[in-house]
């Protein structure tokens, strides 16, 4: 009887350790998650400059004295251009929405959204 008392709690210990291990597991997801969310930078609005159609990069004026450079891919998503990144070409003055990722120093555009000027 004693031997089957003492292996009763060493599976219950065993099984409390199991479940604080599974817990610390599971709280140490969400701040992997919060530190992803956190090198995703906010959108950027301004009136794009120029365009590159050779370097597939674009220049945008967020504020007055003050341009981002951004880059594009085949997968960019770009709403409201005629013909997607070649339509962009004509487009400087519109304003624009740049979705973005940062990849080292480069600002990779993963979606940009054209409200043509009026």
């Amino acid at each position: 009887m004693n031997v089957v008392i003492r292996t009763g709690l060493a599976l219950a210990i065993a099984g409390s350790m199991i479940g604080v291990g599974s817990a610390a597991a599971q709280q140490s997801q969400p701040p992997q998650q919060e530190q992803q969310r956190a090198k995703t930078p906010e959108p950027v609005t301004g009136e794009l400059v120029s365009l590159d159609a050779t370097a597939r990069t674009l220049v945008v004026k967020t504020a007055p004295d003050k341009e981002m450079k951004f880059s594009y891919t085949d997968t960019t998503e770009i709403l409201g251009a005629d013909k997607g990144a070649s339509g962009l070409a004509t487009m400087n003055g519109a304003s624009v929405i740049v979705h973005y990722d940062v990849h080292g120093t480069a600002n990779v555009a993963t979606k940009i959204e054209i409200t043509p000027k009026k």
